[in-house]
C-alpha cells in the first residue's frame, strides 16, 4: 500500500514539474475562419500613377461567372481568380498604360443581378529629384583583432526543451526517493 502512494507521490511530483513547460507551450493553430458571405468589391491601391499596377479583388456569390469591366486605360496583367462552392474569390491585376492621365477611373464587377464598382485615382508621376551620389563609408571603425567571440551553448534548441528535460530529471529523482524511502523497513522493537 506505502509503495501505492510513493508511485502517486513521485507522478504527482512529475506532473508539477513539467508545468511550466506546458505553460510555454505554444497553442494548437485554429482553423481559418470562413469566407465572407455576400458579394464584395473593392481595388488597392486608390491611387496610382501611370505604369503602376492595381488589383481588383473581392467575392462574387453566383453559381455563373462574373465579368469585370475596366477602363480602357488599364491592361489586365493577371487573374488570380478562384471558383469556390457558392461563388468565385475575384483577384485581377491592372496596368495603367503609360500616358494615362490624371483622374478618376471606374472598375465595375457584373455578378449575377450585384453591380458594385470602386474607384481608382491615378495620380501625376511625382518628379524624382537627382540622387546625389556621396562617398561609400566604411561599416565598421574598427576591426576587431584575435578569435571571434560568439558566445556559447546551443542556439536552435527551444526554450521549453530545458523545462521539459529538468522537469523528468525532477520527477526520476522524486519518485525514486520515494520509493527509497518507502522500502526502508522498520526498526525492529524489542
Amino acid at each position: 500500500m506505502r509503495i501505492r502512494h510513493a508511485v502517486f507521490a513521485g507522478l504527482t511530483a512529475a506532473a508539477l514539474a513539467l508545468l511550466p513547460a506546458t505553460a510555454f507551450a505554444t497553442e494548437a493553430p485554429v482553423e481559418a475562419p470562413e469566407k465572407p458571405k455576400g458579394t464584395k468589391f473593392w481595388v488597392s491601391p486608390k491611387s496610382v500613377e501611370a505604369g503602376d499596377t492595381v488589383t481588383a479583388q473581392g467575392r462574387c456569390v453566383t453559381p455563373y461567372g462574373f465579368s469585370l469591366v475596366a477602363p480602357d486605360e488599364f491592361k489586365q496583367v493577371s487573374d488570380k481568380s478562384v471558383k469556390r462552392a457558392g461563388g468565385t474569390d475575384v483577384k485581377v491585376t491592372y496596368r495603367a498604360q503609360p500616358g494615362t492621365k490624371p483622374g478618376n477611373y471606374l472598375f465595375v464587377l457584373l455578378c449575377d443581378t450585384v453591380e458594385p464598382s470602386a474607384t481608382v485615382k491615378v495620380v501625376p508621376a511625382a518628379k524624382k529629384a537627382p540622387a546625389e551620389k556621396q562617398p561609400a563609408a566604411k561599416q565598421v571603425s574598427k576591426v576587431p583583432a584575435g578569435a571571434p567571440q560568439t558566445g556559447g551553448g546551443p542556439v536552435d534548441e527551444p526554450a521549453s526543451a530545458g523545462w521539459l528535460i529538468a522537469g523528468l530529471a525532477g520527477a526520476g529523482a522524486a519518485g525514486a526517493g520515494g520509493v527509497v524511502l518507502m522500502r526502508r523497513r522498520p526498526a525492529v522493537r524489542s
